[in-house]
């Protein structure tokens, strides 16, 4: 494998659980195409006393009492020669006493081992910005998005289609420039929450539009074309225990209003791993990502911002203790209401070998909603992943 394959690897790691591989490697032979088929289940099983009306919730979050199925992503990554490659994945999802629905999550090509150590992409993807967005479901810490992601970026993350490149600069350390430019993804479900009746009179339609347009003018307030992100991470470390990772983004593009939202973002996590680069023993992880829009709309537009920031720690090989703590700034206009949660968790790995892994996590979520209240959920995740690491 040459060393820019090696560098890009490092850098855009798609699983970040313990027992998960960071980065698919490249083919031992270079002259033939390989596809490499993955799979990852996630379940849910709990209680909330929050609803769909009560606060937003990402799409794939569990929010009902009960069994919340999170997702089946089948996917699969494609080897062609030595510059090209790809990935492309389906999320299969359902919760209680709604059908089985499925979206097209993401599939791009990408071309790698160009002149100037350049990369290319092109097709659906999801955005690099942050720490969380460019991660799927089966690679989150936690049972549920960060609620950041989810206020600033969308219920689902941001995709977008389109093309995005890449530039590894000769520098020192391990860093990356990504710059992409397309339109964002319009997702046509909802996975279920805050479902309204789709018949009302003039009478009734003008109610619900009172008492939900915040609601949509929140959505609104997403840019959805004319897409440009921006994102420049960097690794670094002493020595093989103790990597840091810092990175920076940039999105921008007209919203729903016709008129422009940029988002900010900033990110640090430090990873000490008791083997170094070798497999095994404990391991130690704190996240930290900050997030800042601004919206321009027909009434002069808003300001917010939000954060979250997450430790785990890896006490015993296969058994892992999490805390994460996310707040987000109040909104008048549209109304979105400051709001805080706490979410503890522990969680016991498996392998199976044969590039199956499992796992059982326990989490609980205290939320305090501005002018809503204190809110509690208590979720039992089962996880399960089969497979090689994704290309990214």
């Amino acid at each position: 494998m040459n060393n820019k394959y090696m560098k890009t690897a490092a850098l855009v790691a798609a699983c970040a659980s313990p027992l998960c591989a960071e980065e698919n490697v490249a083919p031992e032979s270079t002259s033939s195409i390989r596809l490499e088929p993955t799979l990852h289940l996630r379940a849910v099983h709990g209680t909330t006393t929050l609803s769909g009306e009560d606060a937003a919730f990402g799409g794939h979050d569990p929010f009902q009492d009960g069994f919340n199925l999170q997702g089946i992503e089948i996917g699969a990554n494609l080897y062609a020669g030595e510059y090209l490659r790809g990935f492309a994945t389906v999320n299969v999802f359902k919760h209680n006493g709604e059908d089985f629905d499925a979206e097209f999550e993401e599939g791009f090509l990408k071309l790698v081992n160009l002149p100037g150590n350049l990369e290319l992409r092109a097709g659906r993807m999801l955005a690099r910005f942050g720490d969380q967005n460019s991660r799927h479901l089966h690679a989150w810490d936690f049972v549920d998005a960060n609620m950041t992601n989810v206020r600033y970026l969308g219920d689902d993350g941001f995709a977008f289609e389109g093309a995005e490149i890449s530039w590894m600069p000769p520098t020192s350390w391990t860093d990356v420039l990504s710059v992409g430019f397309g339109s964002a993804v319009a997702h046509d479900h909802d996975h279920g929450h805050g479902e309204h009746e789709e018949d009302h009179d003039d009478d009734d339609h003008d109610d619900h539009e009172d008492e939900h347009g915040h609601d949509e003018e929140a959505e609104m307030a997403r840019p959805e074309r004319d897409i440009v992100t921006v994102r420049y991470q960097a690794q670094f470390g002493p020595d093989d225990f103790n990597r840091f990772q810092v990175g920076g983004s940039f999105l921008t593009g007209e919203n729903g209003f016709g008129m422009t939202t940029d988002i900010y973002g900033a990110d640090f996590t430090y990873t000490w791993r008791e083997n170094g680069l070798e497999s095994g023993g404990r391991q130690f992880r704190w996240r930290t990502e900050w997030i800042m829009r601004d919206v321009e709309n027909d009434e002069g537009g808003f300001e917010d911002n939000g954060f979250n920031t997450s430790v785990m720690w890896e006490f015993v090989e296969g058994w892992e203790a999490g805390l994460r703590y996310g707040w987000v700034e109040g909104v008048d206009d549209p109304e979105l209401a400051e709001r805080h949660r706490i979410s503890p968790s522990i969680g016991k790995y498996f392998d199976f070998g044969n590039d199956m892994k499992g796992h059982v996590r326990l989490q609980y979520n205290h939320d305090e909603i501005d002018g809503h209240g204190s809110e509690d959920s208590v979720w039992l995740q089962f996880g399960f992943d089969w497979g090689p690491g994704e290309i990214r």
